[in-house]
């Protein structure tokens, strides 16, 4: 039997919503604060995009996560409404441009037990975290379990460049499109019309919200501290730190040509691999460096306003010597370095030891960019922190 055919763009609202209730058996989609961006997102996937089925269908299936993240958070908030009352308090933030090491450093300070994070298979479906030995057990847990098994069988490049397992620590851009105010799809489709509208956001909203379900996930462990990772943390540092006000930010660095070249060709794997050189690809980078300089230029200018916030971390520094990196960031912010959290810091890198040779780096014209361009464009930032 073969699948339905998706709707018209123009019935995708009401769709959209329709399938998020049948799903979820749920129909409280809280306030209405969500309606502007989707609106935008639709209209966007109208203009922007072909009307072809598969092209509708993959928009669809992109888009609705976000509705049954809300439905599945409201109910959590109304079954726990204490959990709106716990403080957040001085959570560790990763934030840096895609490839920079955030990946990594994200797991490896996540060995640390005094510190939680969004595990990836309670993303999608907001609920208080239940204990660890519990997982297997959940059906949500299952779910992702399957869904992780079919991406690596379809899509194994994606999974290589950026697989995240269920249990592993994921960012928080997927959590936060329930506000339809969101980097993520822009990443991964071509939208020109709502990345206007995007890129003029605070995100207010979508960090509230972000705030209200940390509150709900970690409402069984109140007192542990949150550890976050988000590159778009650096666009909307000033909605974090207005949210979050003693949040302590990881920022991360790497040379700019080295970064967008590995971070354009990561994206490709997500929008199915599109030949090197070909109109598709070439398409990713010049929307990533517009994005990534106003990232990068906005948060140089609320550091200079809140200097003791941050805390640099070079990927250089992070593969010559790990351990030294954490060392440091753990003396910065005056957190006790325990040895047996080294020790499992240790083990996880010996785990994951490779070759030393690396793979040579993507060609930046493959993607829509020159390495003059990432350069000058990047010049302010590369100059400001030495790279």
């Amino acid at each position: 039997m073969s699948d339905p055919l998706p709707p018209p763009y123009e019935e995708f609202d009401r769709a959209l919503h329709e399938a998020a209730r049948r799903a979820t058996g749920l129909s409280d989609f809280g306030d209405d604060l969500y309606h502007e961006g989707l609106d935008r997102l639709i209209e966007s996937f109208a203009e922007d995009l072909p009307a072809d089925d598969a092209t509708r269908a993959h928009c669809f299936s992109l888009t609705l996560p976000g509705l049954i993240g809300r439905l599945h958070s409201e109910q959590g908030w109304r079954e726990e409404p204490a959990c709106l009352e716990t403080s957040i308090r001085r959570p560790l933030v990763i934030a840096g441009i895609p490839r920079t090491g955030t990946t990594a450093l994200h797991n490896l300070l996540s060995l640390d037990p005094r510190f939680q994070q969004l595990e990836s298979w309670i993303i999608p479906n907001p609920i208080v975290r239940p204990p660890r030995d519990a997982w297997p057990r959940h059906p949500l847990h299952r779910a992702a379990v399957e869904r992780a098994e079919a991406l690596a069988a379809s899509s194994p490049r994606v999974a290589s460049v950026h697989g995240i397992a269920p249990d592993e620590p994921d960012e928080c851009l997927a959590l936060m499109m329930q506000s339809f105010v969101t980097n993520q799809l822009p990443s991964l489709l071509d939208l020109p019309s709502y990345d206007a509208w995007y890129l003029a956001q605070d995100e207010a909203v979508g960090y509230r919200r972000l705030a209200d379900n940390l509150r709900l996930i970690g409402f069984a462990e109140p007192s542990k501290t949150w550890l976050l990772k988000n590159p778009t943390h650096l666009l909307r540092m000033e909605t974090l730190l207005s949210v979050f006000p003693d949040a302590r930010v990881i920022h991360t660095h790497r040379d700019p040509v080295e970064t967008f070249a590995s971070m354009c060709s990561m994206l490709a794997a997500f929008r199915g691999d599109p030949a090197p050189g070909s109109p598709a690809a070439r398409r990713i980078g010049p929307r990533q460096l517009r994005l990534y300089r106003q990232a990068a230029e906005h948060t140089m200018e609320v550091r200079e306003r809140r200097p003791e916030v941050f805390h640099d971390v070079y990927q250089s520094e992070l593969r010559a010597d790990p351990i030294g990196v954490l060392r440091g960031i753990y003396a910065r912010f005056e957190i006790d370095w325990r040895p047996e959290v080294e020790q499992r810091m240790r083990r996880w890198l010996a785990e994951r030891a490779g070759p030393t040779n690396r793979p040579a780096r993507p060609d930046p014209a493959d993607y829509g960019l020159s390495v003059a361009e990432i350069e000058r464009e990047m010049a302010r930032y590369a100059a400001h922190y030495d790279l």
